[in-house]
């Protein structure tokens, strides 16, 4: 069976955290702005993130904990860093078992790193995203053909 490799590129999207800077004129009784995390007022500057103000050190990943100061992804109410929300939401690889990243292949109903879908028997990629099913396994012409004559042979003998 001939299958054409499907390539999908996962996009991280991230939103930049903004600085807020008080004026410092403003009467501290008209300021009732309040840390999303202590909830304590804040003071000359904050983060802005998921609707909410900060102290710059208490705006954390969900997940490790650590300050977030550049990016970050949201998901169920929560924050997380890059790294720990790729650990917990993106697939893993079906080569490797390593989270996936940037781009991956979507192919047997599973997703791969590109360099991580190769022929089940030589290893070499697949070129041009071609590849042929024995078995529900992917392998690339030349190793299709052996395989496929392999199993010819095992069926003429009575084997399985």
């Amino acid at each position: 069976m001939f299958c054409v490799l499907h390539v999908e590129n996962w996009r991280i999207h991230t939103l930049l955290l903004l600085v807020y800077q008080r004026e410092k004129k403003m009467d501290r009784s008209i300021d009732r702005r309040l840390c999303g995390h202590c909830h304590q007022s804040i003071g000359s500057e904050a983060l802005v993130a998921m609707n909410r103000l900060w102290h710059p050190d208490h705006f954390t990943c969900s997940s490790c904990k650590r300050p977030i100061k550049q990016t970050f992804q949201a998901a169920d109410n929560h924050a997380y860093c890059v790294q720990c929300f790729a650990q917990k939401y993106n697939p893993k690889c079906a080569g490797c078992q390593e989270t996936l990243v940037d781009t991956c292949l979507l192919a047997l109903d599973r997703h791969w790193h590109p360099r991580c879908f190769t022929c089940s028997t030589c290893n070499r990629p697949l070129p041009n995203g071609e590849f042929y099913l024995v078995d529900d396994k992917p392998y690339d012409l030349d190793c299709h053909w052996a395989k496929r004559l392999e199993k010819r042979e095992h069926m003429e003998r009575g084997e399985r």
